[in-house]
């Protein structure tokens, strides 16, 4: 609890400090949107990433044996690095020499493809743990409120803007009588919850998709974004994904849901449909990829510079998930229903 509050009191200082600068940097760089967007986003991920030591110093204890979660940190960065550098080697050479300049070396290929991986995690380690801490001290301070404040639209039918909002979040359909809420979450028989980290690691990757699709397949974008640019920005949206998906995930993982004489109503599954239908991602990329064939641009290139966005995404996706599973998910989840319970009484 006193993480939770540190964080929530130091969070608006650091989303203030990061705009400032964001603004400042953006209003100095070059008139290149690519220039203006990578200078704007930067603030943002290294705030987060300032605030991520102090998360990752006090992360709770890891549901996975030490040793087997140290591994899989060290693994996952050998395994990127092995397909980073045949990708480097057979398929886009030029990213090397986006690698070198970003590394201000020019060392063999395959150190300079290790070292920046490993730097590229290290840097997202700390990021995402920021991030999913933010996420986790609001969501387990005030969920409980929330889930009472529902409740209280039932008993008092009241038309207010409060209610409105959370009948929206919710998606909670007018016919439904709320008689209140209840938590039915699933049972934590294993170690890992091996569920959870599979379902968000697949949501972030099919947003971060939607992501990559708008950036690279756009033809406004393609012509003013460099490949540097375009992997920096979007890498950097990528680590703040988490934020749309880790809300409707844990409602999903706390079994949280509306008690009526209908039937019952499970919150989570109203969040997800707010937040994107299934072939969402698929459809814009499919459309923005026709526009570009149209447009006659090198679909090859293209191709391979797309891949390995999506290939850099996986990663993000897994990592992150890994993160929050191994060392955020039940202390989250158990607050939450905790915070609930005694509320309630």
């Amino acid at each position: 609890m006193r993480k939770d509050h540190t964080i929530i009191r130091v969070v608006p200082y650091v989303i203030a400090v990061s705009a400032l600068l964001a603004l400042i940097l953006a209003a100095l760089s070059p008139r290149e949107l690519g220039m203006i967007l990578l200078r704007f986003c930067t603030p943002f991920a290294f705030g987060f990433g300032v605030l991520g030591v102090y998360a990752f110093v006090h992360r709770d204890e890891s549901l996975l044996d030490r040793r087997k979660s140290v591994a899989a940190l060290l693994l996952m960065p050998l395994i990127a690095s092995a397909v980073l550098i045949f990708f480097t080697t057979y398929i886009m050479p030029d990213l090397l020499d986006f690698l070198n300049r970003f590394m201000f070396t020019d060392a063999d290929p395959a150190v300079t493809v290790f070292i920046s991986v490993y730097l590229f995690t290290l840097m997202m380690m700390f990021t995402s743990h920021g991030v999913i801490s933010t996420v986790v001290a609001y969501f387990r301070r005030y969920t409980a409120k929330i889930y009472l404040s529902i409740e209280n639209i039932g008993k008092s039918g009241a038309d207010t803007r409060r209610n409105r909002i959370s009948r929206w979040v919710y998606d909670i359909p007018d016919i439904i009588d709320i008689e209140r809420i209840e938590m039915d979450p699933p049972s934590d028989d294993e170690d890992f919850p091996m569920r959870t980290f599979t379902t968000l690691a697949l949501s972030i990757f099919l947003l971060g998709l939607a992501v990559s699709s708008y950036i690279f397949l756009n033809p406004i974008f393609e012509r003013t974004l460099s490949l540097e640019e375009a992997i920096l920005v979007t890498v950097i949206l990528t680590f703040f994904i988490p934020v749309l998906v880790m809300p409707w995930l844990i409602t999903r993982d706390t079994g949280a849901k509306i008690k009526s004489q209908a039937r019952d109503h499970y919150l989570w599954k109203g969040m997800k449909r707010r937040l994107y239908a299934g072939a969402f991602a698929f459809m814009m990329f499919f459309s923005l990829f026709a526009i570009s064939v149209y447009m006659g641009y090198d679909i090859v290139r293209a191709s391979y510079t797309y891949a390995g966005y999506v290939a850099i995404t996986g990663y993000l996706s897994l990592l992150f998930a890994f993160i929050y599973s191994n060392y955020y998910h039940k202390g989250f989840k158990d607050g939450i229903i905790r915070n609930f319970n005694e509320s309630k009484k």
